[in-house]
């Protein structure tokens, strides 16, 4: 199993069971599924049980999104899976399902967000995510009022590092939110976001004291 992974290439170790190309590797594998030594992340998706169990909740669900990535090429990731990519705070860290604009037929574990199609689409670890403010906008209506506040704050401001400065770039601004907001309330009559997005104390200087 240690060779299996050794050579998998892939983040988080993970093993793609249609990659395996050495004679006796899918044996292999087959007997670590049997002791116990592999788990399943997703059908066709491995991983060493012992690796697993030391992750945290948080790198599990990215352990469950890159393996969702393997299985089914191309997804975008949109929702909870996007906002954990853009490494916005969600209300829990271990995350059972993976979130995607659309999900291929028969696909175990993901749930769709058709409504987050169109929006536009970015790069983020080599994955394909649903923009900033899109991904942000679909999580206004999807947690509850505390939790989509602290990740619209987390959005236009991010958490300050070692020396008092962003540790990264704004993901996007608060007036690129509102205004986004605002054309969603058009379109569907939901005015959650841009009460939200009002909500917001007024952006300030990203170096400002």
């Amino acid at each position: 199993m240690f060779l299996l992974v050794r050579r998998s290439g892939h983040a988080f170790g993970l093993l793609v069971s249609r990659e395996l190309r050495q004679p006796g590797s899918a044996a292999q594998l087959d007997r670590a599924i049997a002791k116990g030594a592999a788990i399943a992340v997703r059908p066709g998706v491995y991983m060493r049980a012992r690796r697993w169990h030391s992750l945290s909740g948080t790198d599990r669900t990215l352990a469950r999104i890159y393996a969702a990535s393997l299985a089914h090429p191309g997804v975008v990731f949109a929702a909870h899976s996007a906002a954990a990519l853009l490494r916005l705070p969600l209300p829990e860290d271990d995350l059972a399902e993976v979130h995607v604009v659309e999900a291929p037929a028969g696909a175990e574990g993901l749930v769709a967000h058709p409504e987050s199609a169109g929006s536009g689409v970015v790069a983020r670890y080599g994955l394909q995510v649903t923009s900033p403010v899109q991904t942000v906008l679909d999580m206004a209506v999807l947690l509850d009022q505390d939790a989509a506040l602290a990740l619209l704050r987390a959005a236009i401001r991010p958490a300050a590092g070692p020396h008092g400065l962003p540790d990264e770039v704004p993901l996007c601004t608060k007036a690129e939110l509102l205004a986004a907001a605002e054309t969603v309330a058009e379109r569907t009559g939901d005015a959650t976001p841009v009460e939200l997005a009002k909500a917001l104390v007024p952006e300030v200087s990203s170096l400002a004291a």
